[in-house]
């Protein structure tokens, strides 16, 4: 049977908005900020729901978010919002609906130890979800990887998307040196699922449990809790944080998650030290939890590869965008140029300064072996 917001569908669809209205007996505001995505929150008395048209693409952004958080559902739904309604085919734009978290987004990245360890929970409990606890049908995470010549590979199919003629002369010696790179071999990775998407702004902070959720289902969370590495599972049971928008979300190695995390434009202030710290903790935490015994070797790889990864993303934004070539629901600031400039100057230094880490790193080890 349609739900009763059928009809508000359609008049979203039909007629954006841009700033709080009522419409009949529901109060509409339209969530700004978002890169994609038209998003909404609707109210009308206990209803209150996130409506999300995507864009339409390969990508089958709707499904996605809608398989994952149905499957962490089964499992926990302290982790992100219940998934709702989702209709692929009745609309210009695929549309999911979902229920709206109450709580505060992150200001910015994790400052304190404990800030950091909360994230790492819950990167970890996300991350505890294995194709065998969920009856959903999950594709594989939109960017993921599974060894670092698949990452190797997945930079080289970046860079096909990016003509020669718009590649500059820094991408180019940066992409030699990347060839030259012989990343570290392991046996098969652990599979999970993965969020893909680590920007700080997608974390909610929650305020309060889930008031929907029954005993057995605090039961399951507290399970999940354990399982992910939690000691004192009274601890971590909601309140905590909570990710929305899996629009790219899908099943892949967890610990190519953490490299995505440390090589995100949103963490960039972030110090090398942490990030050390970061890696060694989540290591740590996936040892005794899954087994997961290399994972800072996969994490340290995946590193290499997404900054990689990245500074071709930047130099393709400025090709793209222009050419109208990168597709959006939402207008870009004015001074969307001039930033996205900044920021690929500042990931080509980063990169070369990374390689050139690599470098001596690799002659220390060779005049040990000489001597």
């Amino acid at each position: 049977m349609p739900p009763s917001f059928l009809p508000l569908l359609h008049h979203l669809n039909t007629t954006p908005i841009s700033t709080p209205t009522r419409w009949q007996d529901w109060h509409l505001t339209p969530i700004l900020g978002g890169a994609n995505n038209l998003l909404y929150r609707a109210t009308r008395g206990e209803d209150d729901y996130a409506v999300k048209f995507t864009v339409r693409d390969s990508r089958n952004r709707a499904g996605r978010e809608f398989a994952a958080l149905r499957a962490l559902e089964e499992v926990g739904r302290n982790l992100a919002p219940r998934a709702v309604w989702l209709d692929l085919d009745h609309f210009p734009h695929p549309v999911v609906v979902q229920t709206w978290l109450d709580g505060e987004t992150l200001p910015g990245p994790p400052e304190t130890d404990p800030e950091w360890q909360a994230l790492l929970n819950h990167f970890c409990a996300i991350h505890s979800l294995t194709p065998s606890r969920t009856t959903m049908k999950i594709g594989s995470a939109t960017t993921n990887c599974a060894s670092g010549a698949a990452g190797k590979l997945m930079v080289a199919q970046n860079l096909e998307k990016l003509p020669p003629e718009a590649r500059p002369g820094l991408l180019l010696n940066l992409l030699a040196r990347f060839e030259m790179w012989t990343p570290p071999e392991w046996d098969p990775a652990p599979i999970s699922l993965c969020h893909v998407d680590p920007n700080w702004r997608n974390l909610i902070r929650r305020l309060s449990p889930d008031p929907g959720a029954t005993h057995l289902e605090q039961g399951k969370i507290q399970a999940l809790n354990f399982e992910a590495g939690f000691r004192d599972t009274s601890k971590c049971v909601a309140p905590g944080l909570a990710s929305v928008d899996w629009e790219n979300s899908g099943w892949g190695d967890p610990a190519f998650e953490i490299a995505d995390l440390m090589t995100h434009p949103a963490y960039e202030s972030v110090l090398p030290a942490r990030w050390e710290w970061v890696i060694e903790q989540y290591a740590d935490q996936r040892a005794r939890t899954a087994q997961d015994t290399n994972a800072a070797l996969r994490i340290h790889t995946y590193y290499t590869v997404m900054l990689m990864w990245w500074v071709i993303r930047w130099a393709r934004y400025l090709y793209e965008i222009p050419r109208g070539l990168d597709e959006r629901l939402v207008p870009r600031p004015a001074n969307w140029q001039e930033e996205t400039e900044r920021k690929a100057e500042r990931f080509l230094a980063r990169v070369e300064a990374h390689f050139d880490s690599l470098s001596v790193i690799s002659e220390r080890k060779s005049s040990r072996t000489t001597f």
